[in-house]
């Protein structure tokens, strides 16, 4: 009874479980619906989601990587932290869904770009371009490269930074993405801006003008407008344009909707209006940029009205507005320090763990450099040896054929001198007998020699076939001496085959030796390696053979060779 209270409990406690699974598999399906759309609506489901530090395996690493996705939406770059989104790059780094390791990538870049760790940002970007390379997440690899891009332009790189842009460009347009290409214009623009190249300022601008008006009456479209016309309002002020700067800045700062960016418009049309000695329309535009939140904004907003009071000799309020701007730049300046210190502090101590690494990696490269140096001696050592010992060996094989000419020459001389004797009827048969005796001596003597030197033979043959067989020898680079050494012992073996078919058929040299290899079971695959071809001409080698030996369509060769 105890056994099914048990089980029933842990029944009902993994369908909970797999119904809780279920049911944050579904938010998450939400959740990616909204991301683009509402990613207010987003943000919300997934903080709505119980429990979120109790998530598992694949569901905590979602979670990860759509919180960090909805917050950079909805512009909380202050809740982000580099902990959350590692989640997600850790699990996904090594596994097989590219897209979901590249878009974790892409985001630990931003985070690390958010708390000013240049290089690990563009780490991150770099290798979240390699995940999606094969991948058809176009979207997500225009803005790596556009963010690649910004990195570079900070750093002064402005040809790197450029060609990053037009990458961005290609990929936005084959995700149909309009809005990405347009900001990329932008981007491009203002590149052109700092080098001064005003003609390349004004096309990209009026491109992306161009793009707008085609999307006209949809908001994501007019809200990148006011931008647009700022940098091409600053590049016609540096042209001394000043009629069309105005006009363009007015309408940037008002139909421009981000805050920091209308301050940014409205110094740059006051400081025109300045200079035009307008102070009243210049005051005005200062003053609306004193509304900002960031300190180096306000800075630059009172230091203007420094130069506005001074022009106007009221001299009290001009360096009250010149103290303002001073304490905050020490401000921001005092923070960046700090930044910098941090900074360089994780420089060193990325350094020394640098050095270190690099320093055991050259003990192991001087290691294998060792290593490889004996290695080397070793295979010369060996190629000695066995040049030394093949030139013997070919000393030996050819002094060793020689003497069986020369004693195959001495037998046929007995063997004819015994049948002179036989002829010879006066002598008496005592004498023949004798001669007869010591010829018959003479002649097992030399066909004893001569066995011992074929027994040497056999054994070369057997090493020129293994050799042949075990892929090391091919049939061009054997010498005359080796093809006769083979042929010789396929004579020994197999009742002079070879001198049999010399008899019977014109056969070339390679018709025997590939004869021979047939004769011991050489495959087609293993023939193709010892004469060093193509399947095609074996079969072409052995069409030939098989005309010379005046085989019919129907005889098999192998069987023929076999049976002969």
């Amino acid at each position: 009874m105890k056994k099914l209270l048990y089980l029933g409990l842990l029944s009902v406690c993994v369908l909970l479980g797999s119904c809780v699974e279920k049911n944050v598999s579904n938010v998450f399906d939400k959740v990616e619906g909204y991301m683009d759309v509402c990613p207010d609506s987003a943000l919300l489901l997934l903080e709505q989601i119980p429990h979120s530090e109790e998530l598992r395996g694949k569901q905590r690493a979602d979670y990860a990587l759509l919180l960090t996705q909805a917050r950079d939406k909805n512009y909380l770059d202050s809740l982000q932290s580099d902990s959350l989104i590692k989640i997600a790059v850790d699990y996904y780094k090594n596994g097989e869904d590219k897209v979901k390791a590249g878009k974790a990538l892409f985001y630990y870049g931003k985070v690390m770009d958010l708390q000013g760790n240049d290089m690990l940002a563009m780490q991150a970007y770099l290798n979240a371009l390699a995940k999606l390379e094969k991948t058809e997440e176009y979207k997500l690899q225009g803005l790596a490269y556009e963010y690649i891009g910004i990195l570079n332009a900070d750093r002064k790189l402005h040809k790197d930074a450029l060609d990053n842009y037009q990458s961005s460009v290609y990929c936005f347009q084959k995700a149909a993405d309009t809005l990405g290409v347009i900001y990329v214009y932008r981007d491009i623009a203002r590149i052109y801006y700092v080098e001064q190249k005003y003609d390349s300022v004004y096309n990209y601008i009026n491109r992306a003008l161009s793009l707008c008006e085609k999307k006209k009456g949809c908001i994501s479209f007019e809200r990148v407008i006011p931008s647009l016309l700022q940098v091409k309002g600053i590049a016609k002020r540096n042209e001394g344009d000043l009629g069309d700067a105005i006009a363009l800045l007015k309408t940037a700062v008002e139909t421009e909707q981000d805050r920091h960016s209308m301050h940014h418009c409205s110094m740059s049309l006051g400081n025109i209006y300045l200079n035009q000695n307008k102070l009243d329309e210049a005051k005005r535009y200062f003053t609306l940029a004193l509304k900002s939140e960031r300190p180096r904004t306000l800075a630059g907003a009172y230091h203007y009205l420094y130069l506005l009071e001074k022009r106007q000799k009221k001299y009290a309020i001009a360096l009250y507005f010149k103290e303002k701007s001073d304490s905050l730049l020490s401000v921001d300046l005092d923070a960046k320090q700090a930044s910098q210190i941090l900074t360089l502090q994780r420089k060193y101590e990325k350094g020394k763990l640098l050095l270190e690494k690099q320093q055991v990696e050259h003990e192991k490269k001087i290691q294998f450099y060792f290593g490889m140096v004996i290695v080397l001696f070793i295979i010369l050592l060996c190629l000695v040896l066995y040049f030394l010992l093949r030139k013997k060996y070919k000393e030996m094989f050819r002094k060793n054929m020689q003497v069986i000419k020369e004693n195959e020459c001495m037998i046929k001389r007995y063997v004819y001198e015994l049948d002179m004797l036989k002829q010879k009827a006066g002598e008496t048969a005592e004498t023949n007998r004798e001669k007869v005796g010591k010829l018959n001596q003479k002649i097992l003597l030399l066909e004893s020699e001569n066995k011992k030197i074929r027994e040497n033979v056999c054994v070369n043959g057997v090493y020129l076939l293994e050799q042949l067989k075990k892929e090391k020898l091919i049939v061009k680079n054997m010498t005359k001496q080796e093809k006769e050494q083979l042929l010789e012992y396929m004579d020994l073996i197999y009742g002079n085959l070879i001198s049999r078919l010399k008899k019977d058929f014109k056969l070339t040299s390679g018709n025997l030796i590939l004869i021979a290899l047939l004769k011991v079971g050489f495959t087609t695959t293993e023939l193709m390696f010892t004469f060093d071809c193509e399947m095609n001409s074996i079969f072409t080698k052995k069409r030939r053979l098989r005309e010379n030996l005046n085989l019919d369509t129907n005889d098999k060769l192998e069987e023929f060779i076999t049976l002969y």
